[in-house]
């Protein structure tokens, strides 16, 4: 397993960043290229843009017909319904933007999970910290759509109790539970951004010449569950193009993704994320500027 970062640092300040990266001899690349050192209970800061945009840009200008990816997947309706939020389009548009990105670890996560008992409990109880973490970073307006959501929810929930038993209901909420937690499937929450090798802070993708991405793909089975979100750089790449047309995309643009870092197994991702010392709840890329928030944006916003 393989997992890249770039031009890096681990202080959101300009003027102390040169100091916080330690050049140690013994960890240089043969090229001689320092690794990145981060603090305790600190992040990668960066100054960069996120690589996406970039990569998608350069994807279109050498298959213009990518684009004809893009756009609705009539086949999703019938598979699930409403699950796309404004947490999760921020995401795609303030990919690690402290403040905005949702997926990123608070601080005080950081200070009282970085450890091995407090990453086993932040795998085991995952799926509530995506559901408790997002109103804590910033809290979108309630409206007519949430209230009828939260409506229709309820009225299910009381239709299957009379219907069958509150047993259902349990088994509702534990296989939520099971499935956002120590599951093969839910390695892919930490997969997709975490950081679990160190790279030179000189890196950069072969074909863009950007550094390095914070975002990496996994290409097994397990798609087949997951509505290919293994495919995480194409995914973010270009969010107009549907699940079911992500491995058509990486096949178009493959020279793009074959030389990026991925995962191959989820399951060594829970693994390495809870056991390994230099891995944990800070390797993720910050930065203190740039995206924006979800909130009146056009189709066309949310597709660039």
């Amino acid at each position: 397993m393989s997992a890249s970062i770039s031009t890096v640092t681990t202080s959101p300040s300009p003027a102390s960043r040169t100091a916080r990266i330690r050049s140690i001899p013994e960890k240089e690349t043969a090229a001689g290229a320092p690794l990145l050192e981060p603090q305790d209970h600190d992040f990668f800061w960066t100054y960069t843009e996120e690589p996406h945009r970039t990569r998608r840009q350069a994807i279109i200008k050498a298959h213009p017909k990518v684009t004809k990816l893009c756009g609705p997947e009539p086949l999703t309706k019938y598979v699930v319904l409403g699950v796309v939020s404004p947490y999760h389009l921020t995401h795609h548009k303030s990919l690690g933007v402290d403040g905005l990105d949702a997926d990123l670890p608070t601080a005080l996560e950081a200070v009282f999970l970085d450890s091995i008992l407090g990453k086993a409990f932040f795998c085991t109880f995952q799926i509530l910290f995506y559901a408790i973490r997002p109103m804590f970073v910033y809290r979108i307006p309630i409206t007519n759509i949430h209230i009828l959501n939260i409506a229709i929810q309820i009225l299910f929930n009381i239709a299957l109790v009379k219907l069958t038993s509150i047993h259902s209901l349990y088994y509702l909420i534990l296989s939520s539970f099971l499935a956002g937690s120590l599951h093969p499937c839910a390695g892919h929450f930490i997969a997709e951004h975490y950081v679990f090798e160190k790279q030179p802070i000189s890196a950069k993708d072969p074909k863009t010449g950007v550094e390095i991405p914070e975002t990496f793909s996994y290409y097994g089975a397990l798609n087949f569950f997951t509505y290919n979100v293994g495919l995480h750089n194409e995914h973010h790449d270009f969010p107009a193009v549907p699940w079911t047309r992500l491995p058509a995309l990486h096949e178009l643009a493959k020279e793009f993704y074959v030389d990026l870092p991925r995962h191959e197994s989820w399951i060594n991702v829970i693994w390495q994320f809870v056991w390994d010392k230099e891995v944990g709840m800070t390797c993720r890329v910050k930065r203190k500027e740039g995206g924006r928030r979800v909130g009146g944006w056009t189709q066309r916003e949310v597709e660039a």
